[in-house]
């Protein structure tokens, strides 16, 4: 039997309490399967990046699974992850790389969070705010409103809310002030997060904030899940899942694939792709810490739909890539396929940025000078440039 490597892969966090749990967490499941090789990565903001990690298991194993230890399938899981392993698998073209679910909606879970809400309190008198992440991603958000709803289902509480520490409403601060008016003796904050970190603080800080202009109210905050055993059977049933081929990623709802009122413009393969690349941007500029995201001087896509790969475009790929790496500057410049960019007859098509420049039918034989001029000069090369663009 061909055993995984399988590779654990957390959020990452600027607070070492995150990365000691995580790895507590994944020292405990290894326990209790000594079989498996496992190792563990982050995607952002903490030491051992995904793609270092996935080259060491490739030393060892041809077979590998990636777990993404996260509560939901958001744009980390949906992008992130999916284009490094995009990249691996042109590189390690006799591996195996199989993806797992994360945690997502599970009973486990509920079961957690009753605990955590000291179920011998006085529900009736109690209302509860259950604090998510918060994603810009629907699909996501919508699964972090399902899992409340079913603990507000099998529970007495006064109430159950829902609310998200950032990214997208409502906040936990606008859902205090309005639970507030619903006068409940107690309010209870119960933060729907895996290990600890800055936003659990922020989570206390606010809790602190309102029993201070509240005083009447008793406020309190719950432990967030942490390490706990409870979860390891979730691990259990995604990596069966993905071994035996029926654990897939949430398509239906994707905001990129499916066309949802108020989210159209979203749609499309290339708008992923530019999600990943200005969050990777966003994080450089607002987070200069230790370990940001690293940071591409330029990122080349080159058009991989039909029309273009009949032109050559694969070929034109293999040879700009092969030309940064005889120049040792692969940390520089990044070049990753994308799919229709909907200049059809004129290809192959590449465009560069964050210059925002187009080519137009670039053949393999413009690789070198596209590198040379462009990527390595800031030069244009004027006579590929698509001046309708």
């Amino acid at each position: 039997m061909n055993i995984p490597g399988i590779l654990i892969i957390g959020h990452g966090s600027r607070e070492s309490s995150y990365d000691r749990e995580f790895e507590q967490f994944v020292q405990g499941y290894h326990k209790l399967h000594p079989e498996y090789e496992i190792k563990t990565a982050y995607v952002e903001l903490s030491k051992s990046d995904v793609k270092t990690a996935l080259r060491e298991l490739s030393k060892t194993h041809n077979k590998i699974l990636i777990f993404p230890l996260f509560l939901f399938a958001s744009n980390h899981v949906k992008n992130d992850i999916s284009l490094i392993l995009s990249d691996l698998k042109r590189e390690f073209i006799n591996h195996q790389f199989i993806s797992a679910m994360p945690l997502g909606i599970h009973r486990n879970i509920i079961n957690l969070l009753h605990i955590r809400s000291k179920q011998n309190k006085t529900q009736s008198k109690t209302g509860v705010i259950v604090v998510g992440r918060g994603a810009s991603d629907a699909d996501s958000n919508g699964d972090f409103y399902k899992a409340v709803r079913f603990f507000e289902e099998s529970s007495s509480f006064l109430f159950v809310k829902p609310s998200f520490i950032g990214i997208t409403k409502p906040l936990l601060q606008e859902s205090l002030e309005m639970c507030i008016k619903l006068r409940p003796e107690h309010i209870l904050i119960l933060p729907y997060f895996l290990f600890y970190g800055k936003l659990i603080k922020k989570i206390y800080h606010i809790a602190k904030e309102f029993s201070e202009k509240y005083p009447w109210i008793k406020i309190e905050t719950a432990s967030h899940f942490g390490p706990d055993p409870t979860l390891y059977p979730i691990l259990d049933e995604r990596i069966s899942q993905a071994l035996s081929g029926t654990a897939t990623l949430p398509c239906d709802n994707c905001e990129y694939r499916v066309s949802i009122p108020g989210l159209k413009s979203k749609v499309g393969g290339l708008n992923s792709l530019l999600w990943s690349m200005r969050h990777l941007e966003t994080h450089t500029q607002a987070a200069p810490h230790e370990f940001p995201h690293r940071n591409f001087k330029k990122h080349i896509f080159v058009c991989d739909s039909v029309d273009c790969v009949n032109q050559g475009s694969i070929s034109l790929i293999h040879k700009i890539r092969s030309f940064i790496r005889k120049h040792g500057r692969q940390s520089d410049f990044r070049v990753s396929k994308s799919s229709c960019l909907g200049r059809c007859g004129e290809g192959p098509t590449v465009v560069i940025y964050p210059d925002g420049i187009w080519y137009q039918r670039v053949s393999e034989d413009d690789a070198k000078e596209l590198v040379d001029e462009h990527l390595f000069n800031d030069r244009l090369v004027t006579r590929l440039v698509d001046n309708i663009m």
